[in-house]
């Protein structure tokens, strides 16, 4: 069974941020006639406390907004009448939770969005949509940032994250299968990762030939992983030192790939504070789109 798309919903916001993800979008369901489903949230504010006559005012203001927002829908569609399209306006109390919801209504096998790529302080206090759709889904979720160039024929050179989990196993063959229709090269990483103390220890921690050795044990087992996941597939791997996050991305430049695969736990709450996740830290910063898959 293929994990290639078939119904794809893209969210909106009709934003800079949001163009992006359309247009990925858009290029996806026409190379593999998809169905594409165009979703755009209006987020409402219930409070019970409200005064009728606000609250009146306010639903006036919103069916003023559903119109423009129709109109938008409209012009968005407009040059690609060959695709099947359909188009939602839903509104709810949460972006994330609407998105989750509507694609398991629609039945949709991929979701196409756009995120802001917050860090720090901003980030923690505004959190991400795209994010929590991640963490809340469990089908793979594709995510670009703004003014990313997308592959008019589709991604070509695919790299995927395996980190020898279940989870990262079930990305590669996902990589495989986008890797076959798109008729793609691919590429499978495994960064090793040093244990590293404050420089004021100074003290070396894993010896030269003791990384060498990591390294070798590594693309050993990643060559073996790799023959067992991917078949006869053609596939390169790579292993690479350092922290996960930061050289994932800085293999990921636009010259080298043009899709990113990676698993995700989707973890939640107080463990997602804690332990924080790989796959949320490349979101935020990876400079091609990034396709992520529940384990």
């Amino acid at each position: 069974m293929t994990s290639t798309p078939r119904k794809i919903l893209v969210a909106t916001d009709f934003s800079s941020t949001a163009d992006s993800a359309e247009k990925l979008a858009f290029q996806l369901a026409r190379l593999l006639r998809a169905e594409l489903h165009l979703v755009h949230v209006r987020v409402i504010l219930e409070d019970p406390l409200m005064a009728e006559e606000r609250q009146l005012e306010i639903e006036r203001l919103m069916s003023s907004a559903d119109e423009a927002t129709k109109d938008a829908f409209d012009r968005t569609r407009g040059g690609d009448r060959e695709i099947v399209v359909e188009t939602h306006l839903v509104r709810s109390v949460s972006a994330a939770e609407a998105i989750v919801e509507t694609a398991s209504e629609l039945e949709c096998d991929l979701v196409v969005m756009g995120t802001h790529g917050r860090r720090g302080i901003k980030h923690m206090l505004l959190g991400s949509v795209a994010e929590n759709v991640v963490r809340s889904v469990d089908i793979p979720v594709l995510t670009v940032r703004p003014g990313i160039e997308v592959a008019t024929l589709g991604p070509k050179r695919i790299l995927v994250a395996h980190d020898f989990s279940d989870r990262s196993a079930t990305a590669v063959r996902v990589a495989g299968d986008w890797a076959t229709d798109f008729d793609a090269k691919i590429t499978v990483l495994h960064v090793v990762e040093p244990v590293v103390y404050p420089e004021f220890y100074a003290i070396n921690v894993l010896s030269d030939d003791v990384m060498t050795r990591l390294r070798d044990r590594a693309t050993e087992a990643l060559d073996d992983a790799a023959d067992k996941i991917l078949g006869d597939r053609p596939v390169n791997t790579l292993v690479l030192v350092g922290r996960a996050t930061d050289t994932i991305i800085a293999e990921a430049r636009p010259e080298n790939f043009d899709l990113v695969v990676m698993g995700t736990r989707g973890l939640t709450g107080l463990e997602q504070l804690v332990l924080g996740s790989v796959a949320e830290g490349v979101l935020r910063r990876c400079p091609v789109p990034l396709l992520t898959v529940s384990g």
